[in-house]
C-alpha cells in the first residue's frame, strides 16, 4: 500500500534519525584517508568543541550569522555545502593586496603566481588543482567572477582590487550555479555598490621601490531610486630587483582603472549598469639566469643549493657579477609591457511574486595586450613576446523559486570568446653573428586564432527534509567548443619562410555534472555538510610556442574530470568567542589537465596535456577567534598530504606518482588584529604572516626547480584621530625573505635555471580621507 504523508514523514524521521548516530562517529572515518598526525588532534578538538556546543546557552539574540553569497543568494553560511572563505573589502585595503594574486595568503589550500611576469596570464592554484601556464589561451580550472561575471581566458583573470566590498573563495568544483564549469574551484569579487547619500573616500600611499598609490571613490545619489558610484586606483612602482647590465632596465608598471557603477532599486525590480577600463604600462620584471655548472669548467653541476650564486656558470661561462639576491644582469633594454581593457555589463532583477524572481546578467569585455619577456640573462638566445586581442561576451539568465522548505534555481549561460595571438619565440639570435652557428639561430611567428563557445544548463534544489537537514541536488548540461586556426611564419638567417605550418581544427566536448550533498544542523551554531561533486572541463587547443608542425597538431588537449568527496563542519562557539570551520577532501581526477615542461631538446617545449588519473587529498581548517574585544585573531591551515600526479608517457617523457606543480603540503596564515583608544582616537595595529611549505615548479620534481619552504609577514599601524582621517605604516615581506616566483627549466639550452624573484621587503605610509 502507498504510505500516508504522516507515515512518510515518520519514515523519513526514522531514516535522518540513524544518519544521526553515524554523524556520532564522524571523525572517527576521517583517518582512513587522512594521515593520522593531524586528523587525531582534529578530532579530539572536535568532540571538546561539541560538548561545549551542546551546554551552551542557544537564546536566538546571541546567534552571529555569517551570511555568504557561495550560492548566489545570501544564506547563513551553517546552512551551505560548500567550503568557503569570506574576506572583507577593509582587510584587502589594509594589507595592500593590489590584485587577485595575492588573496592566496588569505584562504587555506591556495596558491597564486603571476607566472611569466606582472602583467601575463596568472595562475591559481587550490588543493593542488590549477594551471601553471603562462600561455594566453589557457581556461584556468579556477573562474574568477568579478560582480557575477565570469573572467573568461587567461588575459582576464588578473583584476585589480580597489574600493571592493568583499571578496569570497570557493574550495572545489563549481558548476550546477555558476555560469562556467570549474573542477578547482571559484573566486567571487563584490564591488562597492552604490548608495542613497552623497560619500566617498580617498587614499594616497608611498613606499620603497618608488611605490605611489591613489585611489578613491565618490557615491552620488542621483534619484529616490538611483545612485552612481565612480571608483578609481592609480599604482606606479618599481620591481625590487636591481638590473646591473648595461642594456637592461629595473622594470616597473603603471596601472589605472576606473569603474563606474550605476544601480536602481524599485519595488520588485533592480538594476545594476557596470563600465570599467584599465590601462598597463610598463616593462617587465628583469629574470634571472642562474647557471647550473660549476665555474671550474668541469662540465660537472652544481648543488641545487649552490645554484644562483657566481660559482656557477652557464653554458656560455655566465655568472652574474654579484651574489645579491635583488640583483641581477639581462639585456631587457627593449622589453616594455601594454595592457589596455574595457568592459560593461548589465544585470536586472524582477520579483514576479512572493515566490518567483528572475535574473538576468549580460556582459562584454575587450582586451589588447603585448608583453615581451627575456628569459636568458646578459644573452640573446631565448626572448619573445605574447600579443593578445582578446574579446569576450556572455549571457547568463536564471529563475529561482522560493518555497515553504525548499529553493530551486534553474539557467541558461552562454558565453563566446576569440582570442587572436601574435606571439614570437627567438631562439639563439647571438648564433646570427658567426657563420658557423647562424644556422642554429631561428625566430618562430605565431598567428594564432581561437574561438571558444560554450553554452550551459544548469539547476540545483536546496530541500528542508527536517528543521536539521537540508540536501542540495544540482545537475548541468556543457557543450564546449573550440575552434583554433594556427600559423607559425619563421626566420632564419638569409629566408624568411611564411606559412611553416597553417592548421585548421575544432574541439568539441558535451558533458553532464553535478552535486549532491546534505547539510545537518547538530544545533543553531552547529552544522556539518557531506557532499559529492562531479567536476567537468572541457578540452581545448593550447596555442603556445611550438617549434615544428608535429608539435602544433600535438597541442590539442582532452577533457578532465573530477570526483569530489568532502565533508565539512562550521561551529559557532560564544563562551570562547571563536568561529571555527573544518574541511576533509578527497578528490579523484581523471585525466587531469597539467602544464608539460618537455626538458630534451635544445629548444624549449612546454605543452598543456593530460596528465593521467591523479590523486589529491587534505584537510583545512580556518579559525576566527576574539578573545576580548580589541584582540582579534584569524588562522588558516590547508594541508595537503597527497597531491599525485596520475601516470603519464608520451615519448621518452614519463611521470608517475610526482607532487603535483605549484602544490605545497602546508599552507597557513595568520593574522593578529589590534585595537585600542588613544589621545581622543583610535590606534590599529596588525601582524600577519603566510607560510608555504616545498613545492616544484615543474611535474618532474627536478631539485634545481624546487622552492623551499618560505614564510612572508606583513604588518600594518594606524592611528584615527576621528572617523574622517587615518594615517598608517606598513610593511610587506617584514624580514626581507627571499623566494621566487618562478623557475623555468632553460637547462637542455642554456645549462641554466630561469628565475623570477620575489619582491623584497617593501615599507610605506599612507593618507585615508573619507566623507
Amino acid at each position: 500500500m502507498p504510505l500516508t504523508h504522516t507515515e512518510a514523514k515518520e519514515r523519513i524521521a526514522a531514516g535522518l534519525r540513524r544518519v544521526n548516530a553515524i554523524t556520532q562517529v564522524f571523525v572517527g572515518w576521517i583517518p582512513m584517508f587522512i594521515t593520522r598526525p593531524l586528523v587525531t588532534p582534529i578530532a579530539l578538538i572536535f568532540s571538546q568543541l561539541a560538548v561545549a556546543q551542546s551546554s551552551t546557552s542557544q537564546t536566538q539574540d546571541q546567534i552571529e550569522v555569517i551570511v555568504v553569497n557561495a550560492q548566489k543568494r545570501q544564506q547563513d553560511i551553517r546552512d551551505v555545502a560548500v567550503a568557503v572563505t569570506l574576506i572583507d573589502g577593509e582587510q584587502i585595503a589594509r594589507q595592500h593586496i593590489k590584485d587577485t594574486t595575492q588573496l592566496a595568503a588569505l584562504a587555506p589550500n591556495m596558491k597564486s603566481s603571476k607566472v611569466a611576469g606582472e602583467g601575463t596570464a596568472p595562475s591559481f592554484n587550490i588543493r593542488g588543482i590549477g594551471m601553471f601556464d603562462y600561455n594566453t589561451s589557457t581556461v584556468s580550472p579556477i573562474a574568477i567572477y568579478a560582480d557575477e561575471v565570469v573572467s573568461g581566458g587567461a588575459n582576464f583573470l588578473d583584476s585589480t582590487l580597489y574600493d571592493i566590498q568583499r571578496v569570497e573563495v570557493l574550495r572545489g568544483p563549481q558548476g550546477t550555479l555558476f555560469g562556467r564549469n570549474t573542477t578547482g574551484g571559484a573566486i567571487l569579487l563584490t564591488s562597492v555598490l552604490p548608495q542613497a547619500e552623497f560619500s566617498g573616500y580617498a587614499r594616497a600611499s608611498v613606499a620603497e621601490q618608488d611605490y605611489r598609490a591613489l585611489q578613491g571613490a565618490v557615491n552620488v545619489p542621483l534619484a529616490d531610486n538611483t545612485a552612481a558610484r565612480l571608483a578609481f586606483n592609480h599604482v606606479d612602482y618599481d620591481y625590487s630587483i636591481q638590473n646591473l647590465d648595461a642594456n637592461g632596465q629595473d622594470g616597473g608598471m603603471r596601472q589605472n582603472s576606473v569603474r563606474l557603477l550605476v544601480a536602481s532599486e524599485w519595488e520588485n525590480a533592480s538594476l545594476l549598469f557596470k563600465l570599467y577600463s584599465e590601462d598597463w604600462q610598463g616593462a617587465p620584471k628583469p629574470i634571472y639566469s642562474a647557471g647550473i655548472l660549476k665555474a671550474s669548467g668541469t662540465g660537472a653541476r652544481c648543488l641545487p643549493d649552490e645554484v644562483g650564486s657566481r660559482s656557477c656558470v652557464d653554458s656560455f661561462g655566465f655568472a652574474p657579477a654579484t651574489d645579491d639576491f635583488w640583483q641581477t644582469e639581462a639585456d631587457t633594454a627593449d622589453k616594455r609591457h601594454d595592457t589596455d581593457s574595457w568592459g560593461a555589463s548589465i544585470q536586472w532583477q524582477w520579483q514576479v511574486n512572493q515566490r518567483w524572481s528572475l535574473k538576468s546578467i549580460t556582459a562584454h569585455k575587450d582586451l589588447e595586450r603585448f608583453h615581451s619577456f627575456d628569459s636568458d640573462g646578459p644573452g640573446n638566445f631565448i626572448e619573445g613576446s605574447l600579443g593578445s586581442d582578446n574579446q569576450f561576451f556572455s549571457q547568463e539568465i536564471s529563475a529561482s523559486r522560493q518555497g515553504e522548505n525548499s529553493h530551486w534555481m534553474a539557467g541558461l549561460f552562454y558565453l563566446q570568446e576569440e582570442l587572436k595571438q601574435q606571439n614570437d619565440l627567438d631562439l639563439f639570435r647571438d648564433f646570427r653573428a658567426n657563420p658557423a652557428t647562424a644556422g642554429g639561430a631561428v625566430q618562430f611567428f605565431y598567428h594564432n586564432t581561437l574561438e571558444n563557445q560554450s553554452f550551459s544548463v544548469f539547476s540545483q534544489l536546496d530541500y528542508n527534509l527536517s528543521p536539521d537537514w537540508i540536501v542540495t541536488a544540482g545537475l548541468r548540461f556543457t557543450d564546449d567548443s573550440t575552434e583554433y586556426h594556427a600559423i607559425a611564419d619563421m626566420d632564419v638567417v638569409g629566408a624568411y619562410i611564411p606559412g611553416v605550418w597553417d592548421l585548421r581544427g575544432e574541439v568539441d566536448d558535451r558533458e553532464w555534472s553535478g552535486k549532491l550533498a546534505l547539510v545537518q544542523k547538530l544545533s543553531s551554531r552547529t552544522s556539518l555538510y557531506y557532499s559529492y561533486s562531479r567536476g567537468y572541463k572541457s578540452g581545448g587547443y593550447n596555442g603556445g610556442f611550438a617549434s615544428s608542425e608535429a608539435q602544433a597538431v600535438d597541442s590539442e588537449y582532452a577533457p578532465e574530470r573530477l570526483n569530489a568527496w568532502e565533508v565539512g563542519a562550521r561551529l559557532q562557539l560564544p563562551q570562547w568567542d571563536m568561529n571555527l570551520d573544518l574541511a576533509a577532501f578527497w578528490y579523484r581526477y581523471q585525466d587531469q589537465q597539467v602544464f608539460i615542461n618537455r626538458t630534451t631538446g635544445l629548444v624549449p617545449y612546454h605543452v598543456l596535456k593530460n596528465g593521467g588519473d591523479s590523486r589529491i587529498q587534505g584537510l583545512e581548517l580556518s579559525l576566527a577567534y576574539t578573545p576580548v574585544s580589541q584582540l582579534m585573531l584569524d588562522l588558516n591551515i590547508g594541508y595537503l598530504p597527497k597531491a599525485e600526479l596520475g601516470e603519464y608517457q608520451e615519448e621518452d617523457l614519463y611521470v608517475a606518482g610526482t607532487q603535483l606543480p605549484f602544490t605545497s603540503e602546508w599552507n597557513i596564515s595568520a593574522l593578529v588584529q589590534y585595537e585600542i583608544n588613544l589621545a581622543g582616537g583610535r590606534l590599529l595595529s596588525q601582524l600577519g604572516f603566510d607560510y608555504q611549505s616545498d613545492f616544484y615548479f615543474d611535474q618532474n620534481e627536478n631539485p634545481y626547480l624546487q622552492q623551499q619552504g618560505y614564510s612572508l609577514w606583513h604588518g600594518r599601524i594606524a592611528y584615527q584621530p576621528n572617523a574622517q582621517w587615518e594615517v598608517a605604516l606598513w610593511a610587506k615581506n617584514l624580514f626581507n625573505r627571499q623566494y621566487h616566483e618562478l623557475k623555468f627549466d632553460s637547462i637542455a639550452a642554456l645549462s641554466a635555471v630561469t628565475e623570477l624573484r620575489g619582491e623584497a621587503r617593501q615599507l610605506g605610509v599612507e593618507l585615508s580621507y573619507h566623507f
